[in-house]
């Protein structure tokens, strides 16, 4: 286990399928297909991103190095249900980011960042059932498990089993605060600030002493007069420097705390839900929360989705990219085995409003609801579902009832879905 508490020894496999990950993502943002590796309701964000970029007319690229030596971390933290565990993988790139329409280009800039995937596989000794539901990895068409090996009945694709896992569930980029770079932005940003008093302090020594000294002492003022114009403007630069520096720390102390305050209630509230679904984590939670919300934000229309049961708040609806930084849950309260879940949400978000492009720390509460009777489900997703009626195998992403039955399908009954969301 090396310093950041990673196991690095085991899991090779999930070491390659990482990086074959993160080189299918920085295709995708290059005009490429979706990632071979993402799970469905990864696929079905991304499709939703890219969509609502296109009708922006807005081009969103990433291009992604490794970083040195390219070394990948794999958390000793795993989920895990009767079928899958899940497993946090992570790796450190540098990655630039760039926003462009037709005519020009609104943004770009280049970080040290730190890219997370959580990454699903099966469990030794535990095949899943042929009749679980599950997307065809060749054309997404919903089926199940058992028709995928013996053959996709849309595309007729047949499949392995080491072709459909492992699966990527979700990701998270966070930039990263090096010292290195920081001290290399300080020394720019001093020099800019010492040589932008230092000129109009030149320029004023020298006409005061042009208009207010007079003979033999004017022209040796005005000889002078560059260097104390630079001292003074040193001087000046130096301490607008440190009160830039001064309020930049109290934003970085500030930003990296964010959602620290409310550690205790969240923990609390997460074994409350523990309670009834001995399966459930805050891991997974997490990973629930920010894809609801990029499901939400990205769509045309969020009340058309499943799992939305509200419209997406017009604050939010310049959002272009969502990334989670930390999470609350507020409070829990569950009645007839079902929970209602109010959370706070703390995202780095890229907005495109008016024709430019931002970036802002946003922060935002959403409430969800499941029932928590039945254990979380790691494999889930409502891009392909089994009715509890007639057993066919749908895609409930859009739609309330079976389309072969008819029959009702309640999507809390299976998983979590957002009933209000708000700006804070």
């Amino acid at each position: 286990m090396n310093e950041n508490g990673f196991n690095t020894s085991e899991h090779s496999d999930l070491r390659g399928a990482y990086k074959k990950f993160v080189k299918q993502m920085a295709d995708w943002y290059n005009g490429g297909e979706l990632p071979e590796l993402a799970g469905q309701d990864l696929r079905f964000v991304l499709e939703l991103q890219r969509q609502k970029l296109r009708s922006l007319g807005l081009d969103l690229k990433y291009e992604i190095q490794n970083k040195g030596s390219g070394s990948i971390d794999i958390s000793s933290l795993s989920l895990s249900d009767r079928i899958f565990i899940n497993t946090i993988v992570g790796g450190y790139m540098d990655m630039t980011r760039s926003i462009g329409s037709s005519q020009e280009q609104l943004s770009k800039n280049t970080a040290d960042i730190g890219l997370f995937a959580m990454i699903q596989e099966l469990k030794n000794g535990t095949p899943p059932e042929d009749n679980m539901a599950l997307c065809c990895p060749h054309c997404g068409a919903p089926s199940t498990l058992g028709e995928l090996q013996a053959g996709c009945k849309h595309c007729g694709t047949h499949f392995l089993m080491s072709e459909l896992y492992p699966k990527v569930m979700n990701y998270m980029i966070h930039e990263r605060y090096i010292s290195e770079m920081v001290s290399n932005k300080n020394k720019r940003d001093l020099a800019i600030l010492i040589a932008a008093c230092s000129i109009p302090m030149i320029i004023i020594a020298i006409i005061s002493n042009v208009f207010f000294s007079q003979g033999q002492e004017r022209i040796m003022n005005i000889i002078l007069a560059p260097i104390s114009g630079i001292f003074a403007g040193a001087m000046i630069g130096g301490i607008i420097f440190v009160f830039k520096k001064l309020f930049e720390t109290f934003g970085i102390i500030g930003k990296g705390l964010r959602g620290g305050g409310h550690t205790i209630s969240t923990i609390i509230n997460a074994n409350k839900i523990k309670r009834y679904d001995p399966e459930f984590s805050s891991e997974y939670f997490r990973d629930k929360i920010i894809s609801l919300f990029r499901m939400a934000v990205y769509s045309k229309d969020a009340s058309e989705l499943a799992c939305c049961k509200c419209q997406c708040p017009e604050e939010a609806a310049d959002i272009i990219e969502a990334q989670l930084f930390n999470f609350n849950i507020n409070s829990c309260k569950i009645k007839d085995s079902v929970c209602d879940a109010e959370v706070t949400l703390f995202l780095d978000c890229i907005h495109y409003k008016d024709g430019k492009v931002k970036s802002k720390t946003d922060k935002y509460r959403m409430r969800m609801r499941k029932r928590i009777k039945n254990p979380t489900e790691l494999g889930f997703s409502f891009a392909a579902v089994n009715c509890p009626s007639c057993g066919a195998s749908f895609d409930a992403r859009n739609v309330k009832s079976c389309p072969y039955c008819n029959s009702e399908y309640l999507h809390e009954e299976h998983d979590w879905i957002i009933t209000d969301l708000n700006e804070i």
